[in-house]
Formats: C-alpha cells, structure tokens, sequence
C-alpha cells in the first residue's frame, strides 16, 4: 500500500534499546508535508520518541522546500495536542466521523 503513493515520502521510527518504539509517515505533495500514522508505543509516551520522529519529518521536508506541514489529530487525544502545539502546529478546522447504526 506505501509503494502506491507516488509523491515524495518519508516513513521515520525511532529506536530504544533496539526495539522501535515510534514511527511515523510524511507526504509531500504542492508545496506542502502532510504528517500521517504517527503512533508510539505506551511504554515510551512521554519519553520525547515522537517529537524526535516530528523533528526528523520536518528537516526532511525543510529538504524538500516545503511551505509547511499538515496533520490530523483527535482532540480529546491531548498527549498528541500538545505534542503538535510544542512543535508549532496550530488548529485550523474541526472534523468528525459519521457512521450509521443498524
């Protein structure tokens, strides 16, 4: 599935005693990098793994002359909020999720 998205990517992970304990994903498409799968495993939250992983996103887009970088995060998911507020991402609309019961 990774191999179909031809636009320039990235996938990232971080490592702790040689074990990956956070990785993620980054899109560049018109200018822009869009941040995708970013994920940690609970044993390292809080630990500084996916900042590091965002920084290293972000000097590859830098690379890239990217205008800047997008993402999409839950908002009651507050560790993520303020990962991306301390990085410098700011909110720039609202969305939510539809389903149908049966």
């Amino acid at each position: 599935m990774l191999a179909r998205v031809e636009r320039p990517s990235a996938f990232a992970c971080v490592f702790d005693a040689g074990e990956v304990v956070a990785v993620g994903r980054a899109v560049f498409d018109s200018g822009w990098v869009g941040v995708f799968g970013m994920a940690t495993l609970p044993r390292a939250r809080g630990r500084g793994a996916a900042g590091d992983l965002l920084r290293s996103l972000a000097d590859w887009a830098r690379g890239l002359g990217a205008e800047g970088m997008y993402l999409q995060v839950e908002a009651d998911d507050a560790p993520a909020v303020r990962l991306y507020e301390r990085a410098g991402f700011a909110e720039m609309c609202r969305y939510h999720y539809r389903s149908s019961v049966r």
